[in-house]
């Protein structure tokens, strides 16, 4: 845990490279990780003889590689947005923001994903003291984790693996 969180304090931190070097950087979070690690810019290259590992920093985009057929709710802005792969698996983090209430885009989400060939496993809309709302899908090789959370602004928040076995 704490080597992941040195990893994930690099790839979004450019004083390291301004305060000590980059190079010293790397050398720091491999011996703590046991393995080599290569930050370029934000993103993140883990390597042990247990595989590795590559995380791209948030570039305020949705990540190459992201599913076309995930919908992105339309009036949504993009906040943040990351990935990681690790042993042909990917994960997507990405969060957006929108003006909608969450009852609204709960409903286009559902709507959404079953027209784009996902199926709904799991299903909860919560209202009352700060709306949320929940879908968990799947489809392939692909699950994903659709939240939707009232706020200021309201947020959207979609965790999505691909190729996991």
């Amino acid at each position: 845990v704490l080597a992941m969180l040195l990893v994930l304090g690099l790839s979004g931190c450019g004083s390291i490279s301004e305060k000590i070097g980059e190079k010293v950087g790397e050398e720091i979070a491999g011996s703590v990780v046991g393995g080599e690690v290569d930050v370029k810019g934000d993103d993140v290259t883990i390597t042990t003889e247990e595989g590795d590992v590559s995380i791209t920093g948030d570039t305020g985009e949705i990540p190459e590689g992201f599913p076309d057929d995930v919908p992105i709710y339309d009036d949504s802005e993009v906040d943040s947005a990351t990935s990681m792969t690790s042993d042909g698996t990917t994960t997507f983090y990405v969060n957006l923001t929108m003006e909608d209430d969450v009852a609204t885009v709960y409903e286009w989400y559902k709507a959404e994903v079953v027209d784009k060939g996902w199926t709904i496993t799991s299903d909860v809309l919560m209202s009352g003291d700060g709306d949320s709302g929940q879908l968990v899908i799947e489809k392939d090789d692909m699950e994903a984790i659709i939240s939707m959370v009232e706020g200021e602004p309201n947020s959207i928040g979609i965790i999505l693996t691909s190729g996991a076995e």
